[in-house]
């Protein structure tokens, strides 16, 4: 009897380290960062209301070929990979994504920040985008100021008004602008913000070159 209970003891005790181990959770392998080129092509080809043929004929690539990426059903060589973001007006990297060091979010950190005087009333920070040839500023013009000089740089400029009214002075031409509006222009002619309104003003600024 007491051998018997030894071993139906010792058998509890094995189903019990059993159960511990199946009940418990195994930690999940981490999902892959890479991009799905399928998905990434299909976003792009319709931003752009384009048919896969439209994208075939622009790239040299089969529309069977594509819609098997699309789905896919498929890999695609860098050689046909190359052809299709020379299509989109892109490289290869721009065209996925993407550096492996934007694969997760990046809060940008007061280092990347700068406050640049611009003059009375003027509240400007220059916001460096790490990993990409791009800078976003924020402008905040009190009433009736002004930045006090204008600028010139490489690249192109979209500036937003969120709040209030200003003057785009570009060049020699003065273009008024309201809350909710948006331009693009090019940042190698001078130009600056003006707010002659009796209210603050905020504008939302991205540069494709550096500013300094």
């Amino acid at each position: 009897m007491a051998a018997s209970g030894k071993a139906a003891k010792a058998a509890s005790k094995s189903k019990k380290s059993t159960n511990g181990i199946a009940g418990r959770s195994i930690a999940k392998e981490p999902r892959s960062t890479l991009p799905d080129i399928g998905a990434v092509l299909k976003r792009m080809r319709l931003q752009r209301q384009l048919s896969i043929q439209d994208v075939a004929d622009g790239s040299g690539l089969s529309q069977s070929f594509l819609s098997m990426v699309e789905r896919g059903d498929s890999d695609i060589s860098l050689g046909r990979l190359s052809k299709l973001a020379e299509f989109f007006g892109h490289d290869i990297g721009s065209l996925l994504g993407y550096s492996t060091r934007l694969a997760k979010p990046h809060f940008v950190s007061g280092a990347e920040r700068e406050i640049i005087d611009r003059g009375p009333g003027i509240e400007y920070e220059i916001i460096r985008l790490p990993g990409l040839e791009m800078e976003m500023n924020v402008v905040k013009l009190a009433a009736k100021s002004a930045v006090a000089e204008a600028i010139s740089h490489e690249g192109f400029d979209v500036l937003y008004v969120s709040q209030g009214e200003v003057v785009l002075c570009l060049g020699d031409e003065e273009y008024p602008m309201h809350e909710g509006q948006c331009v693009v222009y090019s940042a190698v002619y001078p130009h600056r913000n003006v707010n002659r309104s009796r209210k603050p003003a905020v504008v939302v600024g991205v540069t494709t070159g550096r500013m300094g």
